[in-house]
C-alpha cells in the first residue's frame, strides 16, 4: 500500500457512521438519513457492512421520504472523504480536510 493509499484509509477510518447521521449528496440535492446498518457476508471480503439509506430530494416535496438504498459503508465513507457527501453526524462529527 502507497503513502496515498494509506492516508486516504487513515481518513475513511476518521469517518464513523451511526443511526440518523445524514448525508448530503452535492450533485445530487438529495439529504439521505442513515436508518439502519447490516452486516452482509462476502465470499471475497469477509464482512460487509450496508447502510440502508432514506433520501428526501430537496427540491421535490412530493417525493420526501420515498426512496431507501441500500448503500455499502466504506463507499459512503469514501464519498465522505472525497466531498462528493458532506456529513452530518448525530454525536455532531463532520469531515472536512
Amino acid at each position: 500500500m502507497d503513502v496515498q493509499s494509506k492516508r486516504l484509509q487513515k481518513y475513511i477510518d476518521c469517518v464513523i457512521l451511526r443511526i440518523g447521521d445524514i448525508v448530503i449528496d452535492k450533485f445530487g440535492d438529495h439529504i439521505g438519513i442513515l436508518i439502519s446498518r447490516k452486516r452482509h457476508i462476502d465470499m471475497i471480503h469477509d464482512d460487509v457492512y450496508v447502510w440502508e439509506v432514506k433520501w428526501i430530494n430537496s427540491l421535490d416535496e412530493e417525493s420526501y421520504g420515498n426512496t431507501v438504498t441500500l448503500l455499502e459503508e466504506r463507499s459512503i465513507q469514501l464519498c465522505i472523504v472525497l466531498g462528493t457527501y458532506k456529513w452530518h453526524s448525530v454525536t455532531g462529527g463532520t469531515f472536512e480536510l
